[in-house]
Order: structure tokens, then C-alpha cells, then sequence
């Protein structure tokens, strides 16, 4: 759900329907975790309201996803994994994080701009199917 909803005006359901067969298909995570990254789930109340990974790679920690349902947003649990990232981030010896994140996902980029992250690149990567992730790489140095 929260897909749908944080892409909906971003990508089409097409593509949207196929990222979350390739990229977010249980299949998908169980590998991702056998490839060195870390999941972390948020519950409130016994429910699952977001999720975020995470993969150390060299001299830097990889921000693969963070995601909060719309209706538990601005509750600081973004800032808890943000918090998560930096921690482990420092305790690994990583001075900086990176992620990638849709050129055309604005609030996000506004939100990661807002906290210390800078655009550093752009990248276009074919995902397969006929789509293309159309990103920005944004880093933040600790």
C-alpha cells in the first residue's frame, strides 16, 4: 500500500505493479538480506506502518528505502530510522550516507534536503519490464 501511495503521482500503476514484483516481492527482500542489508519494520498499536533498509557499503552507508504510511507521517518515526542509520553508520566507521530518490518525488527530496543531504548526481537505471528509475543520488557526510 504504502507504494501506491508514495508513487501514485510519480510512475504509472504499471510500473508501480512492477517494482513491487521485482524489487519488493518477498523473493526480492530475502535476497536483498543475503546481499548484506538490513530491514527495520515501525509498529504502532500491533501494525505495520513502515519499513526502511539499509546496506554498509564502502566508506559510506546506503539508504535503499524508508517508508512511513501517510496517516503516521510526522510522528518523528522517520527520524527514529534516520537515527538507526546514523548510528550504525558511525559504528561501522562510515562517514557518509547515500541514497537515490526519484527526480520527480519532491517532498522526499525537500524532506532529505532539509535534514543535510545534498544532490550529488543523476542516474538512470534500467529496472527491466520497459521502465527506467529516473533518480537523483543525494549524500549526507556525518
Amino acid at each position: 500500500d504504502i507504494w501506491h501511495e508514495c508513487y501514485a503521482n510519480i510512475l504509472s500503476p504499471e510500473q508501480i505493479d512492477y517494482m513491487m514484483k521485482t524489487i519488493q516481492s518477498v523473493d526480492r527482500i530475502e535476497q536483498d538480506i543475503k546481499d548484506g542489508y538490513e530491514y527495520y519494520t515501525a509498529h504502532l498499536y500491533g501494525r505495520l506502518i513502515g519499513y526502511m533498509a539499509m546496506k554498509p557499503e564502502d566508506g559510506y552507508m546506503f539508504l535503499s528505502k524508508i517508508y512511513i504510511e501517510k496517516d503516521f507521517r510526522g510522528r518523528k518515526i522517520a527520524d527514529q530510522f534516520m537515527q538507526l542509520i546514523y548510528d550504525e553508520a558511525k559504528w561501522l566507521g562510515r562517514d557518509k550516507i547515500m541514497l537515490t530518490v526519484n527526480k520527480k518525488n519532491l517532498d522526499s527530496i525537500t524532506i532529505y534536503k532539509k535534514i543535510g543531504f545534498e544532490i550529488v548526481a543523476e542516474q538512470v537505471t534500467d529496472i527491466g519490464g520497459g521502465f527506467v528509475m529516473d533518480d537523483y543520488i543525494m549524500e549526507k557526510q556525518l
